[in-house]
């Protein structure tokens, strides 16, 4: 029987082949024939194809599709009773459920968001959205395999601290420090002048607040921090987003006219 997971798989496997061949074929400048079908059929090898780039990332989610389409069947779902089976166990182990939320899924829909509108704005809009969705989806999936790895949480907790803990400081911290000073410097760039010295006195304060709020409350939890961390980044992203979109602002450029300096003439006495 196929499972279910197998069953969505092969879904989208037939979605995209379906969009594959007929996005091939529309998009092929010559006349509509038996070369247009054997083209897209052949992946270009009897045959046009028309738009190279569309046809090959329509026929690269085809063959992913079916790929972990297969796996999904072979393993049934990876379910618990399937495992116990293959582990020769006699009882089925427990599943436990994830004992936080993970706010992984919230970045990479940011992610997501800003690689959208930077298809219309600007390249580096791109880049930066697309690197948010690659390590939002890589932490995501440690969330999830550490949080199901025993049935016990503060050891799954242990266990995630040993392995992410010496990749995450130094790699996030850099890519926070760089998105950083980035979004600020387009916030700098698009605000007007009293909205730079805003900037410059409200941020600062904002932190030296928060700075003190935390450290007179020692007992907060750091799901807390962890939130207000995530929407101080996601503040700064958006405002560096809405910046590039807005534009620099318009400098005025003040030429000044450099008069000669006065002629002295001197006679030479004779």
């Amino acid at each position: 029987m196929i499972t279910t997971g197998s069953k969505w798989f092969y879904g989208v496997a037939a979605a995209a082949l379906v969009a594959a061949l007929v996005y091939g074929g529309a998009t092929n400048p010559s006349e509509v024939g038996m070369s247009t079908l054997t083209g897209v059929l052949t992946l270009g090898y009897k045959g046009g194809v028309g738009d190279h780039v569309g046809y090959s990332i329509l026929v690269a989610i085809f063959g992913a599709s079916l790929f972990l389409g297969s796996v999904a069947g072979a393993t049934r779902d990876a379910g618990a009773e399937e495992g116990a089976a293959a582990l020769e166990l006699e009882t089925v182990p427990e599943v436990v459920a994830p004992a936080r939320g993970s706010y992984w899924p919230v970045i990479g829909a940011f992610g997501v968001a800003s690689a959208a509108i930077g298809l219309a704005t600007d390249q580096l809009l791109v880049m930066l959205g697309l690197a948010i969705v690659a390590v939002a989806t890589f932490e995501w999936a440690i969330s999830a395999w550490s949080d199901r790895a025993t049935g016990d949480a503060e050891v799954n907790r242990a266990i995630r601290r040993r392995v992410m803990l010496p990749l995450e400081v130094p790699v996030i911290g850099a890519l926070g420090i760089a998105v950083f000073v980035l979004a600020v410097s387009r916030m700098l760039l698009a605000l007007p002048k009293a909205g730079v010295y805003a900037l410059f006195g409200l941020v600062p304060l904002a932190v030296l607040i928060i700075g003190f709020v935390l450290s007179s409350r020692p007992k907060i939890s750091r799901s807390v921090i962890a939130a207000l961390c995530v929407i101080g980044a996601l503040a700064v992203l958006a405002g560096g987003i809405a910046s590039v979109i807005v534009g620099p602002r318009e400098i005025e450029h003040h030429d000044t006219e450099h008069e000669g300096a006065p002629a002295l003439v001197i006679e030479e006495l004779r």
